[in-house]
């Protein structure tokens, strides 16, 4: 690499290769991550093959090139990830492609167990079933709240209107 230039993004998906799949053959729950090997570049990228865009051409209906923040998820399907590099002065590195294969797989679901959400699996313990319903007795700072529900499951006569 020569003095000035910036670094070609990497295309990386975040996962150990599975036995018998090539590199490129992912799922949908794989996810991708794009970086440069220059500090601070903002890295724009699209999934639809065309060429990232730094500015958005009026004639253009949909805007195809986002802006990397971290991490993403490919959709199914043969999806080709273009990425480009850029730095504060404009200087844009050449543009990366690398094409993905991605199956369908059923999402993971995972349960955080941070903050609010800490006291989950209590909740879920002390659920009781009262007239064919799960309820939850749910506390706010160890007190007891009590939830209404917000409309009367009474059936309604509107024979009358």
């Amino acid at each position: 690499m020569t003095a000035g230039s910036v670094s070609v993004p990497q295309v990386i998906p975040l996962r150990t290769p599975l036995p018998g799949k090539a590199k490129h053959e992912i799922d949908t729950n794989t996810l991708i991550e794009i970086k440069s090997d220059t500090p601070e570049v903002s890295i724009y990228y699209t999934l639809d093959g065309s060429k990232p865009e730094l500015i958005r051409k009026p004639r253009y209906g949909e805007q195809n090139t986002f802006k990397y923040k971290g991490p993403i998820l490919l959709p199914v399907g043969k999806i080709m990830v273009k990425a480009l590099a850029v730095t504060k002065d404009c200087r844009e590195s050449t543009v990366v492609t690398k094409v993905f294969l991605v199956e369908y797989k059923q999402p993971n679901i995972l349960f955080s167990l941070e903050d609010d959400d800490k006291n989950f699996l209590k909740y879920i313990a002390t659920q009781e079933r009262e007239a064919g319903m799960f309820t939850t007795n749910p506390k706010k700072n160890g007190v007891n709240v009590e939830i209404k529900p917000a409309w009367s499951e009474a059936p309604q006569d509107f024979q009358g209107l």
